[in-house]
């Protein structure tokens, strides 16, 4: 079946039940409407002037659909809120999801949009837990690499600055866990104790907070340059050194170059180093990117790496013709790397639905553009 029919038959089906829950079960605020309602519980506002990004084109110089022109990016305020029982809010719950739900009927919007886990919940849990304090960082049963870092790790990193390092001592982090090696990595050095992760998937458990602190994301494409700088600050190598590696992200799942055979082999002429799609620690993934001076590789959550780059990074990014996200585009701009992008030739109109279309690299052009990367140099954009 299209992939895009496939998208639209699954949208349809969410704004039915949304409807639905809306009358009978429970009620998904919408962003503005959550913001609102936590007006007296703020604990952390800070706003971003808007941003000017300038218009992007790939090699072949056509025209980014995202930036065809410089375009100014804005943002709403960065928020922390503590919530906490009082004559308004009698009850404080936390769904299989990560959302939080108010008086066992509101569910809050601070992510993007109320995930379906949130009104498709089992409503019967015969064990019922409750915390004095709890953490709320996100409200999506899915998570890649790229959203756990620059939305739940970035939201702790703003927490922290809020309510200071006693905070992860005293709360329990209550969201639906990746279980992944880099989870535990970044929490670990964040100073989050193992043993106060607490998985929201269990089916058959309730959990509930007397407080808890939560905090909001902006667009999905432009994350809050604050949290950007707060996760930097917090995980960059302290240290100084000097980028000399040239690095191809290889990936082993969607997304995957079709002619990666012929991209080796011109890449290995100029001495880069393949990574490998497969699992590295923490503290490897910070220092191979701190010390790298150029990075190559297909559109992926390997990209969310350049956090870590030094100023003057040179990326290329490779992109299937019908999904090419500024993602990676715009941590470039604030960061000071130098970026650009090949797009292959399936000129098909920009759609979600193309998320896990293989690409095909011309290596032709690919020779061309590597030595130029390594000739180039690119002055520093600041924050």
């Amino acid at each position: 079946m299209n992939p895009k029919l496939v998208d639209q038959i699954k949208q349809t089906l969410k704004q039915s039940l949304l409807a639905t829950s809306r009358r009978v079960w429970r009620t998904p605020l919408d962003r503005r409407t959550s913001i609102k309602l936590l007006d007296d519980s703020i604990v952390y506002k800070k706003q971003h002037q808007p941003i000017n990004i300038p218009a992007l084109t790939s090699v072949k110089k056509v025209p980014s659909r995202f930036f065809a022109t410089e375009k100014p990016v804005s943002f709403d305020p960065d928020y922390v809120w503590k919530i906490t029982l009082n004559q308004k809010i009698n009850s404080l719950t936390i769904c299989t999801s990560g959302n939080t739900l108010l008086n066992n009927k509101l569910l809050l919007d601070l992510d993007f949009r109320i995930s379906g886990a949130g009104i498709l919940e089992w409503p019967y849990k015969p064990n019922q837990i409750t915390y004095p304090l709890v953490v709320a960082p996100w409200s999506h049963l899915w998570c890649s690499y790229y959203d756990f870092i620059i939305f739940v790790l970035a939201k702790l990193c703003r927490i922290e600055e809020a309510l200071g390092k006693e905070i992860w001592q005293e709360a329990k982090i209550c969201y639906p866990l990746r279980h992944t090696d880099f989870e535990l990595g970044f929490m670990t050095k964040l100073g989050i104790p193992e043993s106060s992760l607490i998985d929201t998937r269990a089916r058959d458990t309730g959990y509930h907070a007397e407080s808890v602190v939560v905090g909001n994301n902006q667009d999905w494409y432009f994350p809050s340059p604050y949290d950007i700088e707060l996760l930097r600050k917090k995980f960059c190598l302290k240290e100084k050194v000097k980028p000399y590696r040239k690095l191809y992200l290889s990936r082993s799942g969607r997304r995957k170059v079709k002619n990666e055979v012929q991209v080796r082999e011109v890449l290995k002429e100029f001495d880069f180093e393949i990574l490998e799609d497969i699992s590295r620690s923490v503290d490897e993934q910070i220092r191979l990117f701190a010390e790298a001076t150029v990075v190559v590789g297909p559109h992926g959550a390997g990209f969310t790496n350049l956090l870590w780059c030094q100023p003057g990074t040179k990326v290329l990014e490779f992109f299937y013709g019908g999904y090419t996200p500024p993602y990676f585009y715009y941590i470039c701009q604030l960061l000071g790397l130098e970026y650009s992008r090949m797009v292959d030739d399936n000129n098909v109109e920009e759609d979600w639905s193309f998320i896990g279309m293989d690409m095909t690299v011309d290596v032709e052009i690919l020779k061309r553009e590597i030595p130029k990367m390594l000739e180039e140099s690119c002055p520093l954009i600041a924050f």
